[in-house]
């Protein structure tokens, strides 16, 4: 892969957590219930989880100038080919592999390694691509099932939970490294529907989409990005949540089509519900208190509702104070895009908001998110 030297580098991230506590549904504040490992140490979770994750070596070409001399210019210029490494991991007993968009665009073939085989499997197909959300699944048709990983539930991950990664950072083949949760929902700027999860499992060039498990051997995430200067490490890495990846997936492979042999005729791709809003929040101090005398703690007002939107044909209108989506309370417009993560176009769903002191409840059905070009 080529080595960025912008300030994010496009690269893996993986981790797992350990024990987790939560609220028991008892009423009682004061009790917990904790949630052990099925699993007595990180080694045993690496033993069972190790042979889902393969190893993918990519061969590109990038075409040649073609003012270059080129037998003069007789012959057409036959590309300079340039390899790679990417992680990925088995999603099925069938084949079917998951990884980054970026790690498979512009490829001219993709082999493909992993822990249980010793042969390599060359010619990989490409099921579909999601590169909003950086996401591709690949496929090849092994000789027997094979191994693969459990979902885990990214929304339930909590800040210094330990997470494991393992990928093929440096070139170095299923290599392991253990960090923790730094930050949850990190936004990418520019792209509206995608949120990541930071850890400090080291990851490098190399690690872009490997897994990241929890302390349960669950995939919690999508290793996608590393924050450094340098290209390297620099303890701040991203993964895209399993919640979203998942439907990314799902989407691809609901949406792929296939030949009688089983070739891919059109690939898998993945599309985005939107309310079709512009929001603020509510800028003072004062305003804000003066909700949370109501009992509302949402500070997402619509600002505006464009005319070709779902919202405008459902009869929301500006400064309308949303409170609820679906069965969702919103609080943040992070808590509105994540309710968009669950739902697809055409759904319809309701949302209640507060205009002129009274409770309304809209349904919405919901249209296709636009991204810009540079999206």
């Amino acid at each position: 892969m080529k080595k960025l030297l912008a300030v994010l580098s496009i690269l893996c991230l993986l981790a797992s957590p350990t024990a987790v506590s939560g609220n028991q549904d008892d009423d009682n504040p004061n009790t917990f219930e904790y949630k052990t490992s099925i699993f007595s140490s990180t080694a045993d979770i690496v033993d069972k989880v190790i042979p889902s994750v393969v190893y993918i070596y990519i061969e590109q070409r990038v075409q040649t100038d073609p003012t270059d001399d080129n037998f003069g210019g007789l012959m057409p210029p036959s590309g300079v080919p340039i390899r790679g490494v990417g992680t990925g991991f088995f999603i099925n007993g069938e084949g079917y592999i998951v990884t980054n968009a970026h790690v498979v665009k512009g490829a001219a073939e993709l082999t493909i390694y992993y822990w249980s085989s010793p042969l390599k499997f060359n010619k990989a197909q490409i099921i579909g691509v999601d590169e909003i959300a950086d996401i591709a699944v690949i496929k090849i048709d092994p000789l027997f099932p094979t191994d693969y990983v459990e979902w885990g539930n990214s929304e339930e991950l909590r800040l210094g939970e330990d997470v494991i990664a393992i990928g093929h950072g440096m070139s170095m083949p299923w290599s392991v490294t253990k960090g923790i949760i730094s930050y949850t929902d990190r936004q990418k700027p520019g792209t509206p529907m995608i949120v990541y999860n930071q850890s400090d499992a080291v990851i490098n060039q190399g690690n872009s989409g490997g897994p990241l498990f929890n302390m349960n051997g669950e995939v919690i995430g999508v290793n996608t990005l590393l924050f450094s200067q340098t290209g390297s490490f620099a303890g701040v890495g991203f993964s895209l949540p399993s919640a979203l990846a998942e439907r990314s997936v799902r989407h691809i492979m609901n949406t792929a089509e296939y030949d009688v042999n089983g070739k891919v005729t059109k690939q898998g791709f993945v599309t985005y519900p939107a309310i079709g809003i512009m929001v603020k929040t509510v800028e003072t101090k004062e305003e804000r208190q003066l909700l949370l005398d109501k009992g509302i703690k949402s500070i997402v007002i619509i600002e505006d509702t464009p005319k070709d939107g779902a919202a405008y044909e459902a009869g929301l209108l500006p400064e309308d104070l949303i409170i609820k989506v679906g069965s969702k309370e919103i609080i943040t417009s992070l808590d509105l895009i994540k309710q968009l993560w669950y739902n697809d176009i055409g759904n319809i769903v309701d949302v209640v908001v507060i205009r002129d002191g009274k409770t309304l409840t809209i349904p919405v059905t919901l249209k296709e998110f636009k991204f810009s070009e540079k999206e």
